[in-house]
């Protein structure tokens, strides 16, 4: 009797002692298999090799995950995803720009964004907006802002008029919307009116006019070689991206920066095209999946990695944290100012589909079309477009 009792002595001891253990963790030896995730995205470049870092950093702190970074060319990112996702298949998280992003929501390839833990601007939101449902959340962004040289203006310019009656040079790559929209809109212009195309709208010809007046002045110029020429101290004044500050930086110059919203006035609001966003696959997005998508987005939305991404590559976070300490009159403030009061134009909005014909436009008017027929021709161009909508 006393021998059976020390063997169940000896039996709770073992089984208080397996008890006590824990089993190992996902991921690690003995544990189940890490969940892959897979993340295609069309950055190139410097951002494509800190996007590397930042996965491969992700899978070092998250052994319960296994991130695959797959890149896919913007021409064809579309097509591949909605190919492979009619086989059940494809990338379970998508990086990439506004415009693909939501060619792809139309197709209905991607779901709401898991991703709830992140604070970007409300008018960053809204680009990825469909339907008041945010189907993907704003990674990276760029914006234009005007920069002058320190070493010849003593002062920041106030407003643009002021720029315009002192008949100074400014240089700019591309005459877009994206670019010159501000202005566009500070001297009303607009694309639609009443929910009906505008593009043929007399304070458009009007702006359009006044931009060639300046060019034939030589105040405004066109140059794909804009940066170069602002660099070299061709010009005191550049219209350019946030991103090109890298650039400017880099080549030691002593230069700053002011958003077009404080020139033109509160209605020269930026429209946030050059938006990156983080979306996930409506066919991949299963229950099983969703704790790990949510992990990785989640990771890749951190200040901190969006801090190593602008570093690397020039595009600004979209993370309002980002901008909190920005001192007055820094790069930082001007964007954040620029987004901030940026043009809340919703991805489902119709605007969106009028932004490549006047970007068109605009270009063969720079080349030398007439103003009023190419208003004409896109005007046609917009109105076939909102009858099928």
């Amino acid at each position: 009797m006393k021998r059976i009792l020390i063997h169940i002595s000896c039996l709770f001891l073992i089984l208080g002692s397996m008890a006590g253990c824990s089993a190992p963790l996902q991921g690690e030896p003995g544990g189940e298999a890490p969940v892959v995730v897979s993340v295609w995205y069309s950055v190139e470049g410097k951002d494509e090799q800190e996007l590397v870092k930042q996965l491969e950093r992700i899978n070092n702190e998250h052994p319960e995950i296994i991130v695959n970074g797959v890149k896919i060319p913007e021409t064809k990112f579309v097509e591949q995803v909605w190919n492979y996702q009619a086989g059940g298949e494809g990338p379970d998280i998508i990086i990439t720009k506004r415009p693909i992003i939501v060619a792809l929501y139309e197709k209905g390839a991607v779901s709401p964004v898991l991703a709830d833990n992140y604070d970007a601007y409300n008018s960053s939101k809204a680009v990825f907006t469909f339907n008041n449902q945010p189907f993907a959340a704003p990674w990276l962004i760029d914006v234009p802002l005007l920069y002058y040289r320190k070493d010849n203006v003593p002062e920041p310019p106030l407003s643009m008029q002021a720029l315009v009656e002192k008949k100074v040079a400014i240089v700019a790559k591309s005459f877009s919307t994206a670019m010159f929209g501000p202005w566009w809109q500070a001297d009303g212009g607009s694309f639609t009116l009443s929910g009906l195309p505008s593009l043929d709208a007399q304070a458009n010809a009007v702006f359009l006019d006044k931009i060639l007046y300046l060019k034939s002045q030589k105040q405004l110029i066109f140059d794909n070689q804009a940066l170069e020429k602002f660099i070299g101290g061709e010009v005191n004044y550049l219209v350019s991206w946030a991103s090109d500050s890298t650039a400017l930086t880099k080549a030691g110059m002593n230069w700053g920066s002011v958003s077009l919203h404080s020139l033109l006035g509160p209605n020269g609001k930026v429209l946030l095209d050059k938006t990156i966003g983080i979306a996930n696959s409506s066919i991949k997005t299963v229950p099983t999946m969703e704790i790990s998508i949510r992990l990785v987005q989640e990771e890749l939305l951190e200040v901190d990695t969006e801090t190593s991404m602008h570093k690397a590559g020039g595009y600004m976070p979209a993370s309002e944290l980002y901008y909190e300490r920005a001192p007055l009159g820094s790069l930082n403030a001007e964007v954040a100012s620029t987004i901030s009061n940026a043009w809340y134009l919703e991805g489902y909005m119709p605007d969106w589909k009028l932004l490549s014909l006047q970007d068109k436009a605009w270009g063969n008017i720079i080349g030398g079309s007439k103003v009023e027929s190419e208003l004409i021709q896109i005007q046609q161009s917009a109105q076939e477009i909102f009858e099928k909508l």
